[in-house]
């Protein structure tokens, strides 16, 4: 019988133990859950920061590019060099 009482008392007590053991386990991977969330949320922000400066230093050499070729653009537009119209003008008629 003590023998008995005594096996119960150690489950019992390895029960709890066990109980707690899971709870803590439990708990663990709750803050550990949170703590990916919290940075998950912080590595969008940081993503989204980089997309917004790329997108403007983007915006930004589009028009410099822009600004530098209007600048040195400085021919005047004439007629297209080759129309069809043209093509052998100054040259022998080879019909006469």
């Amino acid at each position: 019988m003590k023998r008995l009482l005594i096996a119960t008392a150690a489950a019992a007590t390895l029960a709890a133990c066990s109980q707690d053991t899971q709870d803590d386990a439990a708990r663990t991977a709750d803050l550990a859950g949170d703590d990916i969330e919290a940075n998950a949320a912080v590595v969008g922000e940081a993503l989204e920061d980089g997309a917004k400066q790329a997108a403007g230093a983007v915006s930004e050499g589009a028009a410099n590019l822009e600004r530098e070729i209007e600048e040195g653009d400085t021919e005047t537009p004439g007629p297209a060099p080759i129309t069809g119209q043209d093509l052998n003008t100054g040259e022998a008629d080879p019909a006469s």
